[in-house]
């Protein structure tokens, strides 16, 4: 029986309740539906939602599948990103950051972790991706939208792991230079001043949709010289774009092992963004963590939350409470089990 002598169905209920809605609502919703003795109230559904949490947490043993997930296929894509949390202790920080990501498998199947990023986060991401069934050896897609921490944390755990960097931070640092460059050579009457870092532009950003990455960064270097030019230095407007030009070549190169042939994955129908993990993001953390709750956290005594979080999001909550308490009927097994007595 849970800490407390609380019955396993009643701690279901409040984690599983506590992961989807505000605290206070929770307790209010038992204080009304329960006949259940002693005050309720959003601290004692917060305490007893971490416990769970804790509890969850010390079923696997470091390193160890999880067994309340599916076995994975052959082959998975992980994504990663990140999140903010208002910090509980406004100092040394007001906000820290959670990394979120999904696993997804070859049958459609998906895995959600999180985990706070503190100094054990390569920990963390290992034992993530392990509970979520990769294992070593595992043909292994990360996909990130460039992140240099993110980038670390593969590294340290999946070394072998194929990269690639989301398409749409690409697309979307390209379509900034070209919005300043569209505006540029304005008033003049010289065509070729205005048609050509657009034409150049847009053929660099097909090159490299279609794998090209270093003809692609060439074309781009290129460009920022041409616009070192007397003629073209001096036009209004030439610095701007020169400097958005200059910050889409610099992530590039920091991210060039990441660059692949995204013409070709798109026609694989193989991911090439990370939306699928920024769902994952809104999922864990913006729908009850963030939006609209004004809620503050602990950076040390979230994860226990964000475990059980998880396990709704991942449906694996029940299963951990069988293995927990062999007794457990949820979904009010045991009274149909009476009735059919």
């Amino acid at each position: 029986m849970p800490e407390g002598g609380m019955a396993p169905e009643l701690a279901y209920v409040t984690a599983k309740f506590a992961a989807l809605a505000p605290f206070a609502n929770v307790a209010d919703l038992l204080a009304e539906l329960l006949p259940v003795g002693g005050a309720v109230n959003a601290g004692t559904v917060r305490n007893r939602a971490r416990r769970v949490g804790a509890r969850i947490a010390r079923l696997r043993p470091e390193g160890a599948a999880d067994p309340d997930s599916d076995a994975v296929t052959p082959a998975v894509v992980i994504g990663l990103d990140g999140g903010y949390l208002r910090s509980r202790h406004r100092r040394p920080e007001r906000n820290f950051e959670v990394i979120a990501g999904k696993v997804l498998n070859l049958d459609g199947s998906q895995h959600r972790f999180a985990f706070a990023r503190n100094g054990n986060s390569a920990r963390e991401f290992a034992d993530a991706v392990v509970g979520a069934g990769v294992r070593l050896g595992t043909p292994t897609t990360v996909l990130s939208d460039g992140d240099a921490g993110l980038w670390k944390l593969q590294r340290q755990v999946l070394p072998q792991a194929t990269l690639v960097l989301d398409w749409f931070h690409i697309a979307m640092r390209f379509e900034h230079a070209l919005q300043a460059v569209r505006g540029f050579g304005a008033g003049t009457c010289n065509d070729y001043l205005r048609s050509h870092p657009i034409r150049e532009l847009e053929n660099s950003k097909w090159k490299l949709w279609h794998g090209l990455s270093s003809a692609c960064l060439g074309r781009l270097a290129h460009l920022t010289h041409w616009f070192d030019a007397a003629h073209v230095r001096d036009v209004r407007g030439a610095a701007t774009v020169q400097r958005h030009i200059n910050n889409l070549i610099e992530y590039l190169h920091a991210n060039e092992l990441a660059l692949v042939n995204y013409g070709r994955r798109r026609h694989d129908r193989q991911p090439i963004s990370t939306a699928f993990v920024e769902s994952a993001v809104n999922e864990i953390l913006s729908k009850r963590m963030i939006k609209k709750q004004q809620m503050r956290w602990n950076r040390w005594t979230v994860q226990p939350f964000l475990d059980v979080r998880v396990a709704v999001l991942n449906d694996t909550l029940v299963g951990s409470f069988k293995r927990l308490y062999p007794d457990f009927r949820p979904n009010n097994e045991n009274h149909a089990a009476r009735m059919s007595a």
